[in-house]
């Protein structure tokens, strides 16, 4: 989460638990339940801007014994304080965002078809995030494709028989299903859709994924006259994650 939308939500929350002047708003809250579950938005909120800053609110606000009392006031005050701290902090210019980089979730169940894939992806999952950190989107796209590409034929070999009995593997002028090393990316999409092992809609975005990734070849991104930004790669990490989750659950 951005920090402008951080903020937005912040002082959102901040008009309901509390009037202008900072007076506790409990009879809008019948019940502590109700207080709680405002806390835990707050701290949704703090968890989703990476910075030290709100990790260390974060922290207090879960060893703070305010938090415990037996009074709806009490808790809203105390949630007011650490929402006009955290405000504080993002007006100040002071918050520096950490950049996030997550290891790859577990795939070994999906490449023993392919020795030493599941190494390559968790090298390439940390490699395209250190890209789309350091702004380098185009980069990071095209690892991206070859995440979910290499990902998908791995699980293509674990059931071939299936693979090959859908509509949507590719043929030969002959009506011969091709051989597996000459399935490209857009029929392995296809049929890991047709198959059922990951969903149709993730398919449509899967396939976004792909075109963006063919700009790996000079005169295709010329054409397209292709220009990749922040959001182009926020958005095909979003879809490669959905898909590969879609991938694990599917054996």
């Amino acid at each position: 989460m951005d920090q402008d939308t951080a903020r937005r939500l912040l002082t959102k929350i901040r008009g309901e638990i509390a009037t202008a002047n900072g007076v506790a708003r409990t009879e809008e809250f019948s019940r502590l339940r109700a207080v709680d579950a405002k806390v835990r938005e707050v701290k949704m909120v703090l968890a989703e801007v990476p910075t030290s800053g709100f990790f260390v609110l974060i922290s207090s606000m879960d060893g703070d014994k305010d938090f415990e009392a037996n009074s709806r006031q009490v808790r809203l005050e105390a949630l007011c304080n650490y929402v006009n701290s955290a405000l504080t902090l993002l007006g100040s210019g002071a918050i520096k965002t950490t950049k996030r980089i997550t290891r790859a979730p577990d795939v070994s169940r999906i490449t023993t078809t392919m020795p030493g894939l599941k190494e390559l992806v968790d090298d390439r999952w940390l490699e395209a995030q250190k890209c789309q950190h350091s702004g380098a989107n185009l980069a990071a796209v095209v690892l991206m494709g070859s995440i979910l590409e290499g990902l998908l034929l791995s699980r293509v070999n674990m059931d071939l028989p299936a693979a090959c009995r859908s509509s949507k593997a590719p043929k030969d002028k002959n009506g011969k299903v091709r051989a597996i090393q000459d399935w490209n990316l857009n029929s392995l999409v296809d049929v890991a859709v047709d198959v059922g092992w990951i969903k149709s809609d993730r398919g449509k975005f899967s396939h976004a994924l792909r075109e963006s990734r063919n700009v790996v070849h000079p005169w295709v991104h010329i054409s397209q006259k292709a220009s990749f930004d922040a959001a182009t790669s926020r958005t095909c990490w979003e879809v490669l994650t959905a898909s590969v989750d879609d991938l694990l659950k599917s054996v």
